[in-house]
C-alpha cells in the first residue's frame, strides 16, 4: 500500500472540499479585503517568527547544538503554514475561517517567494 495516496490525499480532499462546501462566496471574498488581519499574520510568518528563531538558533550554537538541527529549525521557521491545519484549527477554536482560508491561501503563495530568499539570507 502506498499511503500518501490511499490516505493522505484523499484526508487533504476531504478536508478542502468540506471546508469548501461550507464556506459562503461573499464571506471569502470579503475575507480577502480585511488587509489588517493579513498583513499582521504575514509579517508574524515571514519577519518575526524566522528572526525569534534566529535569536534561538544563535543561543543553541553556543550550547553545542548541532548544526543540522539549527539549520532544519531555520528553514522550518520560514515555511508558511499549511493551508488545511490552519483551516481546522481555526475551526475547531471558533474562529473566522474564511479569514483563515484567505490568509493561508495568501501565505502559501508569498512563500513561493519568500521562502528561497529567507533561506539564503538567513
Amino acid at each position: 500500500l502506498m499511503p500518501k495516496y490511499t490516505v493522505k490525499l484523499p484526508g487533504v480532499i476531504m478536508i478542502f472540499l468540506s471546508q469548501g462546501l461550507c464556506l459562503d462566496p461573499t464571506a471569502v471574498t470579503k475575507a480577502f479585503t480585511q488587509c489588517h488581519i493579513i498583513v499582521f499574520t504575514s509579517m508574524f510568518c515571514f519577519v518575526v517568527y524566522p528572526t525569534a528563531v534566529m535569536g534561538i538558533t544563535t543561543c543553541l550554537r553556543y550550547l553545542g547544538y548541532n548544526e543540522y538541527f539549527r539549520v532544519g529549525m531555520v528553514v522550518t521557521a520560514v515555511m508558511p503554514t499549511t493551508t488545511a491545519m490552519s483551516t481546522i484549527l481555526t475551526t475547531l477554536s471558533g474562529g473566522n475561517v474564511p479569514v483563515a482560508v484567505a490568509n493561508a491561501t495568501l501565505n502559501n503563495l508569498m512563500g513561493i517567494v519568500c521562502t528561497p530568499v529567507l533561506v539564503m539570507f538567513l
